[in-house]
């Protein structure tokens, strides 16, 4: 009797589907499924994984390789919960693609990617305006600005200095200027007005800048951006701009060929000499990996079923996810209205305080009064930080703590200075500091315009 009543229970609580019959041979488990004990609502428990699941019901893999279906509300409540919160895309990448770095998951997704040099802390790529080459640097703390220099080298027209832009040093003279066109890989703009000054003015003695644009946050925005400090790389959507070269759905990776060739497309299969395609269009291209330049020559000799499996099994993961499952925390980035610019919330001494996440600060820096407030050891203003409006005084600060999340900086010295230049205070501005290039290269930082994401990690 009790065999018969149990069974009479796993028919109520299983149903079997056709191909898990007993006259086909089952299937164990895929590879690393995580097992568990699933409980029904009247105690008996079945050691299974699951590998698929829909509104109302799972399905699990038993050890012996059987498959069944349990309706979601004949489990009890804490296994409910685990199959909702159970993701298969998750999954299938915890088990057969967590080896794909994120450059690899970005650029199987159609990014474009550019590796970027440091210049001390700052991000440095190449880029072109009124096709001409520029060295460009990413700014999220700034609006994308030009050096009236090299804007009339390139025989474009600053308009009149009537405009102001402001730094942490002060203010300085701007003008609109006309730029035909305006180049980041295959990103292309057309027509736009873009600010330019004298990058030159107000600076140390000596010295000079060592750019042609700052790359601002609104650029970055658009364009999707993605910004990776542990892999030195900057990535675009280039079908967020007014021209996209290649065309086409960014499911598909940009492929470029020596003779200037750009196509859009995925790696179906691969011999160590000769690669397939699958393009945009539908059709099938073999191409000898050695008519790609160096870069695509490097990807598809690294390309691995990992990549399609990818592509074929985890098209939902967000960015988000993608890092979440690699350790990483994150943070919701705020924008003020009227900014570009992004903010994160943190501590400074055990207060709650807020940053503004600039890569364009060499290193973090604090508002002198914030500093003060918030228990810092602050000394003599005999220091100098340098920027736009030229040089103000500053002072070595001493910190005892800072957190974002569980990350932790202690016993760090900075410079602080009066970052709003007697307009208003941090309070009326809402953030106390730059949380600049120096802590995002240490604590491998992650910046996303597509999900408004800072990702960090403290190893």
């Amino acid at each position: 009797m009790k065999i018969h009543r149990l069974r009479l229970f796993l028919l109520s609580l299983l149903t079997i589907p056709a191909f898990a019959s007993e006259e086909q041979k089952p299937a164990p488990p895929p590879a690393e499924a995580v097992t568990r004990d699933f409980r029904g609502t009247n105690g008996v428990v079945i050691k299974a994984a699951i590998i698929d699941k829909t509104e109302t019901e799972a399905v699990l893999a038993t050890r012996d390789g059987k498959r069944m279906k349990v309706a979601l509300d004949n489990l009890v409540e804490e296994d409910r919960a685990y199959v909702k919160s159970w993701s298969k895309e998750e999954d299938v990448f915890l088990r057969k693609c967590r080896r794909l770095s994120i450059r690899q998951c970005l650029e199987l997704r159609g990014y474009e990617s550019f590796e970027f040099r440091f210049d001390g802390n700052h991000i440095m790529i190449d880029g072109k305006v009124n096709g001409k080459p520029a060295r460009m640097m990413a700014d999220t703390g700034a609006h994308t600005l030009l050096h009236d220099g090299f804007a009339k080298s390139v025989s474009l027209e600053v308009g009149p200095m009537t405009e102001k832009i402001y730094g942490v040093a002060g203010e300085q003279e701007a003008g609109w200027t006309a730029v035909p066109s305006f180049q980041i890989g295959e990103a292309v703009f057309k027509d736009r007005k873009i600010l330019a000054a004298d990058m030159n003015k107000d600076r140390p003695p000596g010295s000079k800048s060592n750019y042609d644009l700052l790359l601002g946050a609104d650029f970055m925005n658009q364009l999707d951006g993605v910004i990776s400090y542990p892999e030195q790389r900057i990535f675009f959507r280039p079908d967020r701009s007014d021209e996209d070269a290649a065309g086409g759905s960014t499911d598909f990776r940009l492929f470029k060929t020596k003779d200037g060739k750009v196509m859009r497309g995925k790696v179906v299969s691969k011999t160590p000499t000769v690669a397939t395609l699958k393009l945009v269009n539908g059709r099938e291209s073999q191409m000898p990996v050695s008519n790609f330049i160096e870069a695509d020559q490097t990807y598809l000799n690294a390309w691995t079923e990992e990549g399609a499996l990818f592509m074929e099994h985890c098209g939902g993961l967000s960015v988000e996810d993608i890092l979440r499952l690699r350790s990483y925390q994150s943070f919701q980035i705020r924008r003020v209205p009227h900014s570009k610019h992004v903010y994160v919330d943190g501590t400074l001494n055990d207060h709650k305080v807020t940053y503004c996440i600039d890569t364009g600060a060499f290193n973090s820096l604090l508002h002198i009064d914030a500093a003060k407030r918030y228990g810092c050891d602050v000394g003599p203003m005999d220091q100098e930080v340098w920027g736009i409006g030229g040089v103000q005084p500053a002072a070595a600060v001493k910190i005892d703590k800072i957190t974002l999340g569980s990350c932790v900086l202690t016993n760090r010295k900075l410079l602080a200075a009066d970052l709003f230049r007697g307009d208003a205070t941090d309070e009326d501005h809402g953030w106390i500091g730059l949380f600049g290039g120096d802590f995002m290269r240490e604590l491998e930082a992650y910046i996303t315009y597509t999900e408004d994401r800072f990702f960090l990690i403290q190893r």
